[in-house]
């Protein structure tokens, strides 16, 4: 329930006095946060009603009313409410309501900055995971042209490679039939004897056999497989007539 006393001390340097009860051997600490109308400073021996609470194990007055002062609006109904009331123990000391809004601020404060924190580290990884994609398709796209240039590398090969297997080819082909033609010239009439001019054939026939089975045989300048044109027109001539 309210008490009322008169100021006894008053320290307005440190904002804070004590209060005189009657009935009470000891005096009452207040401070001034707790006094309504703080225009006004407390005067030594002012009237008050207060309710007397407990802070950190120490008790002090709370619910400051200053009788000596009127109000524009006066405390009447508060103070009916409080005199219903049977205060059995001392009321708790309240923490102020600056300091939870300060807490809850602070609290918002901190979530906000977790969520950016990981909405970069989201994207950071994010850039990490593209720039490896990145460079495994251009690794990728290197292996497909070494890939490609060596396949066209190897086709080119390929074609060297039949272009002399086919000279080759020819040569292996060639040599067989002369080597035939040869050993068939056993029953012919001419042998090769290392003649390889027109001017050293007596025949026209003799200048076919040397031609077709004779080396080093310069018969025949233009490749046709008819020797010594000139030399045997005329026989070249009938013989072309007859057929």
């Amino acid at each position: 329930m309210f008490l009322e006393g008169k100021i006894k001390t008053y320290n307005e340097e440190r904002g804070f006095g004590f209060i005189e009860i009657a009935g009470e051997s000891k005096d009452l600490f207040f401070h001034i946060k707790d006094f309504p109308n703080k225009n006004v400073p407390p005067k030594v021996g002012e009237s008050l009603k207060f309710l007397k609470v407990q802070d950190a194990g120490k008790f002090k007055a709370d619910h400051i009313v200053r009788l000596d002062i009127s109000y524009q609006k006066t405390p009447s109904k508060i103070v009916s409410q409080h005199n219903d009331l049977q205060i059995e123990r001392a009321v708790p000391y309240r923490q102020p309501k600056n300091s939870v809004l300060s807490k809850l601020i602070t609290g918002i404060g901190l979530i906000i900055i977790v969520i950016l924190a990981v909405l970069v580290y989201g994207k950071y990884q994010n850039y990490k995971i593209q720039k490896q994609q990145q460079l495994e398709h251009l690794m990728q796209e290197q292996k497909r042209l070494v890939s490609e240039q060596r396949a066209a590398l190897g086709n080119l090969l390929e074609q060297g490679l039949s272009e002399q297997g086919r000279k080759n080819l020819e040569v292996s082909t060639n040599t067989p039939i002369r080597s035939t033609a040869s050993s068939t010239s056993v029953s012919s009439p001419y042998q090769c004897d290392g003649r390889t001019h027109c001017s050293q054939m007596r025949s026209y026939d003799e200048a076919v056999f040397f031609l077709r089975n004779c080396p080093g045989t310069q018969m025949d300048g233009n490749h046709d497989g008819v020797p010594c044109e000139r030399q045997f027109k005329e026989e070249i001539s009938k013989r072309h007539l007859f057929r």
